[in-house]
């Protein structure tokens, strides 16, 4: 049987085993030796949190090359679709500023006297007539019915000028504004 109490050491300890510095080295060692155990575990954690981060990576770059794809497909199509609308403002646009001939010409045959007669008739954002008339009440009659057609803003008289022979022909040029 064995003493309860009695400690058998069968290497002596040196005298530097006793001292501070022995102590303070054996106790280095024992807390050293958890440190070390400790951050081994603190590595292989965050090697191991590695991998999850890569299986993100590589999951987020295969979405975002999913959804590039997606967007340089669309890409196209919105292109076609601002180039679509462009073209339909520029239709609307010109159809807002459209010259309804068909209501200028009508309105031109009522102004005109029986004795006038027009030689060249060019329809833009103005109207000029050039032509003849007999007499002067057929002029004055063209200029006073063009004054009150509604749909002729202003009425410029630019110019008027009679034969030199006896047949009394006035020619003149007139614009009308819409």
């Amino acid at each position: 049987m064995t003493a309860l109490g009695l400690d058998i050491n069968l290497l002596p300890k040196s005298k530097w085993e006793k001292g501070f510095v022995g102590k303070l080295l054996f106790w280095a060692l024992n807390v050293g030796r958890y440190v070390v155990v400790f951050t081994e575990l603190i590595v292989i954690g965050a090697f191991l949190f590695r991998f999850g981060l890569d299986k993100r990576l590589t999951d987020l770059n295969f979405e975002i090359n999913q959804k590039k794809n997606a967007v340089m497909t669309y890409g196209d199509l919105e292109a076609k679709w601002r180039r679509l609308q462009h073209q339909l403002e520029a239709v609307a646009n010109v159809q807002a500023e459209a010259v309804n001939a068909n209501q200028v010409l009508d309105a031109i045959s009522q102004i005109t006297p029986l004795d006038t007669s027009y030689t060249t008739i060019t329809l833009n954002a103005k109207v000029v007539l050039e032509g003849q008339t007999l007499s002067n009440v057929g002029l004055a009659t063209l200029l006073t019915k063009a004054q009150s057609q509604p749909l002729f803003k202003e009425v410029t008289l630019e110019t008027v000028s009679s034969s030199v022979d006896q047949s009394g022909v006035i020619t003149f040029r007139l614009t009308l504004t819409l």
